[in-house]
C-alpha cells in the first residue's frame, strides 16, 4: 500500500516536517506536498526516499533559504 509506505517515511522524519497537503486529483491519483525545515542534505535524502518509493509517479525537490539568509 503506497500511502502506508509514504506515511511511515513521514513518521520517521516527523521532526523536520512542518506541514503536509494531500489532494485527491481523481479516483486513482493524489498530489502530496510536504513542507520541511532542516539541513539541506537531510531534506534532500528524505525527498529522494519519498520520490524513489515504488508507485510514486513523479516528484521534485525544491529548496530555499529562510529568514536572514533571504535578505
Amino acid at each position: 500500500n503506497l500511502q502506508s509506505v509514504l506515511t511511515d517515511i513521514q513518521h520517521d522524519h516527523h521532526d523536520v516536517i512542518l506541514s503536509t497537503l494531500h489532494v485527491h486529483l481523481d479516483p486513482h491519483h493524489c498530489l502530496e506536498v510536504l513542507v520541511l525545515r532542516g539541513k539541506a542534505n537531510e531534506l534532500k535524502m528524505i525527498a529522494d526516499r519519498l520520490i524513489g518509493t515504488r508507485g510514486v509517479k513523479h516528484g521534485t525537490f525544491s529548496a530555499t533559504a529562510e529568514g536572514h539568509a533571504l535578505g
